[in-house]
């Protein structure tokens, strides 16, 4: 059950309190249906080092833009006591700019694979130095988040959607976890991410595209088509560019 009435689970700070010396965290059981190369920790290694930076070809940013565009949507000059999630973060390569960024009071990193979580670990500590107590890595499913109802003021995904085996449930966890949005506040956006669509559909239609996990989804349309069924009010295209589509969605 998906809904907003889902029974509080623990909270970030009991979570934080059980691992006070461990900064990346397993929560509950993980179970894949298909092997992929990056839960390796050499696919990991060859995200980190190169395979993410080919998304610039599919029309991305680059990474240190792409942390720049959460910031800039996302954090408040005002505020700076909110707490941001990081979903399928990969090794850290877009979180650890968001990090130093130092917009956030914290920043929680989340991945569904340990080999990533301890890259993402393994690259705060080296390189968000003198930030030790502004983000923690936690492994966990997107479509079961391990957080209570309304813990995060903002959540962030880049280059993630695409990859989860069912991205509608793993938006409505996103929503659960998140706080509302203020209506009279036309900047406050609660989510802001990037996933990748068909560059050319050719005689592609949503009768004839069957999407799978992994591949990339058939348009803008079919993307927004998730974030109204996960139960967001308002939502906007922020950004595209051939694969690239970047959006933003709030709840009130």
């Amino acid at each position: 059950n998906m809904s907003s009435s889902i029974a509080p689970r623990a909270s970030v700070q009991f979570f934080r309190h059980q691992s006070a010396r461990k900064r990346t965290r397993r929560i509950g059981t993980f179970v894949s249906s298909s092997f992929s190369p990056f839960q390796t920790k050499l696919g990991a290694m060859v995200y980190d080092s190169g395979y993410r930076q080919l998304f610039r070809l599919l029309g991305y940013p680059g990474c240190e833009k792409e942390a720049e565009e959460v910031v800039s949507i996302l954090a408040s000059e005002n505020e700076r006591a909110m707490q941001l999630l990081d979903v399928s973060c990969g090794p850290g390569v877009v979180t650890k700019s968001i990090i130093s960024s130092k917009m956030f009071a914290k920043v929680y990193a989340l991945d569904f694979y340990e080999s990533m979580c301890e890259r993402a670990k393994e690259t705060f500590e080296r390189e968000c130095t003198g930030n030790n107590n502004s983000y923690e890595v936690v492994r966990g499913d997107v479509s079961d988040l391990p957080f209570a109802n309304e813990t995060f003021e903002k959540v962030s995904s880049t280059a993630g959607m695409h990859c989860w085996p069912n991205p509608v449930k793993g938006m409505k966890e996103i929503k659960r976890v998140l706080k509302p949005s203020a209506r009279s506040d036309e900047d406050d956006w609660g989510v802001l991410f990037s996933t990748v669509v068909l560059p050319r559909k050719g005689n592609e239609t949503r009768e004839t595209y069957k999407w799978e996990t992994n591949k990339p989804f058939l348009d803008r349309e079919a993307v927004l088509d998730i974030v109204r069924e996960s139960g967001f009010d308002e939502y906007e295209v922020v950004m595209e560019d051939k694969a690239y589509i970047l959006v933003k969605a709030r709840y009130f």
